[in-house]
């Protein structure tokens, strides 16, 4: 697990598995758009990965509504999956990127779901 030492936003956490997967935290200053903080991330990711893919998606987690993207892309010879969601916890509005090779990301994205019911929950 890693941490953001930086007093700087968005403040972070991320878990990473040892097939480089991962889920990463982001938490946000009251007052950004969720749509836009999804926008922001998914942007970033076109930027840098070829064959890229996004399908909008929402999600509901212990009855909080989440929304994101779906994302597929070509990492070096690996096809990647990821998931965007975004959701207020609080005041604060928050985004979870998970994402992992696609041939573990189905086993994964059952932990990575987990999680994000634990941090909802809580």
């Amino acid at each position: 697990m890693s941490e953001d030492q930086t007093n700087a936003w968005p403040r972070s956490v991320s878990v990473h598995s040892p097939t480089e997967a991962f889920w990463t935290l982001m938490i946000y200053e009251p007052g950004t758009e969720l749509d836009a903080l999804v926008d922001a991330v998914r942007d970033a990711l076109s930027e840098e990965y070829t064959d890229f893919e996004s399908v909008s998606a929402e999600q509901t987690i212990e009855g909080v509504e989440l929304v994101g993207c779906d994302l597929s892309f070509y990492c070096l010879d690996f096809l990647v999956q990821a998931k965007i969601r975004a959701l207020m916890l609080g005041v604060r509005p928050c985004v979870i990127l998970c994402q992992g090779e696609d041939r573990e990301f189905e086993e994964l994205d059952a932990v990575f779901t987990a999680m994000m019911h634990d941090l909802v929950r809580n």
